[in-house]
């Protein structure tokens, strides 16, 4: 089974730039999980995973520090996420959705899968 988080915004001040670092802005943050179990559901929550608990914790490291580079800050969040041994798979993408580049352009993003050997 797979549970889907699509397009958490969030606002940070990260980036490499000095303007990212002053000015903050806009990124999206998507999550794809495959869970362990994926046969034996009951409707009760100790059978799968809280997505409150995984966009907690996506928003806990999003905060915690300031990030020059979001490949960095992606690899924490999907690393953060994975310490539920109950998730076999995380695919986590970031997208800054302004980035200071001076082109017309809809985002730039990062992708990642991380998963238990």
């Amino acid at each position: 089974m797979k549970i889907k988080i699509n397009k958490i915004k969030l606002f940070g001040y990260h980036g490499l730039y000095e303007i990212e670092k002053k000015k903050g802005q806009e990124f999206m943050i998507s999550v794809e999980i495959e869970l362990m179990n994926k046969n034996n559901y009951k409707d009760d929550i100790e059978d799968t995973v809280d997505y409150t608990n995984i966009i907690d914790k996506i928003k806990n490291v999003f905060n915690a520090n300031r990030y020059s580079l979001i490949e960095t800050l992606l690899l924490d969040i999907s690393n953060k996420i994975m310490e539920d041994k109950a998730i076999k798979s995380v695919i986590i993408s970031i997208k800054k959705i302004s980035p200071p580049i001076d082109i017309d352009l809809e985002s730039v993003e990062v992708e990642h899968r991380n998963e238990r050997e």
